[in-house]
């Protein structure tokens, strides 16, 4: 066994049967009931901690918790004043190139980002830029799914579905500010969104990138 400290009460866990400790610090605090907010994370896809916004602190230093496994000894704050205002810079970056529309995004009320945004995030933003960066919508085909990729926030939870699950191609292109959601191949080649399975991206997607096009301005949640 080994012993953790989290928010300032002990806790003990127990290796399983193959003598591993396979729980990372947010899986194990999400079953103690603890809640740390996050974008990229599912628990039936593969761990990519590039939303970053379920950072603790980890003994002296800060980490992404859904990527660090259980260490022994180990003392973890989940809402201390350095964790909250880690946080609040993470939203605040996420938020320079968000378009604020909102009042017409078919995503709204049902919004990872507008509710971790409320929690979490600060009451202002300090960065205040002359035009907010727009990205074109990928070329798909399929009745299901509506691309409004501006939205995105690059959690990549449709990319590792489309790799791991189905069999349709999505994929990251460029880097840092240029960096979007894509396909692998000729930008003018359509992504089939066909698959059986490919309708599941609208669930899985946190903000309103991917949503449901029979459902667009029907009516709202």
């Amino acid at each position: 066994m080994i012993k953790l400290k989290v928010d300032d009460i002990d806790y003990i866990y127990i290796k399983n049967e193959k003598n591993t400790y396979t729980e990372t610090i947010f899986q194990y605090c999400y079953n103690k009931g603890i809640t740390i907010p996050c974008f990229c994370y599912h628990e039936k896809l593969s761990i990519a901690g590039n939303c970053r916004m379920c950072i603790v602190q980890i003994n002296n230093g800060l980490g992404v918790s859904c990527a660090v496994n259980l260490i022994d000894s180990t003392t973890i704050y989940t809402d201390n004043k350095r964790v909250r205002e880690a946080r609040e810079s993470i939203l605040e970056f996420l938020l320079i190139n968000h378009p604020l529309d909102c009042p017409i995004c078919d995503q709204a009320s049902e919004c990872d980002l507008q509710d971790i945004s409320l929690i979490f995030g600060a009451d202002r933003g300090r960065f205040y830029e002359p035009k907010k960066r727009a990205v074109d919508n990928f070329n798909q085909k399929g009745p299901l799914i509506k691309t409004i990729m501006t939205r995105c926030i690059h959690c990549t939870r449709c990319v590792r579905f489309s790799n791991e699950v189905s069999n349709f191609m999505l994929g990251v292109i460029s880097r840092g500010l240029k960096m979007e959601i894509g396909t692998y191949i000729n930008e003018n080649e359509n992504i089939s969104l066909l698959d059986v399975l490919s309708g599941n991206i609208i669930d899985l997607c946190p903000v309103g990138a991917l949503t449901s096009m029979p459902y667009a301005f029907k009516v709202r949640s």
